[in-house]
């Protein structure tokens, strides 16, 4: 079996420019809502994590927000085995990792946005 043959059995198609700017577009977007719901600092996450909801910028949809959310749980659960110290986010009595926080940022937007 070719490589054609093989792409034809499970319906593949090759990676194209589109494929490559539709990408490109979906990264640009997660990391503009990400940076614009959490902000560039701590005192960022915190004032945010101290917001019910989280203050949600307008022009992304919630889709936006559940790849921010896949990503970002997907990099808190790469980075939390490595043994790397993060900056610790105290709001009141709770203590949380800089990536807990946006975790659970990401989550009550989500939550909001479902709940509207």
């Amino acid at each position: 079996m070719d490589e054609e043959e093989f792409d034809a059995l499970i319906h593949l198609r090759p990676f194209g420019t589109e494929d490559a700017n539709r990408a490109d577009l979906r990264y640009r977007r997660s990391a503009s809502l990400a940076t614009t719901v959490w902000g560039k600092t701590a005192d960022d996450l915190r004032r945010q994590l101290l917001t019910h909801p989280p203050e949600i910028p307008s022009g992304f949809d919630l889709a936006d927000y559940r790849e921010v959310q896949r990503t970002t749980e997907q990099i808190w659960a790469a980075m939390s085995g490595t043994g790397l110290e993060f900056e610790t986010i105290v709001v009141g009595t709770q203590r949380c990792t800089e990536w807990e926080a946006r975790c659970e940022i990401i989550r009550r937007a989500i939550e909001y946005l479902e709940n509207r």
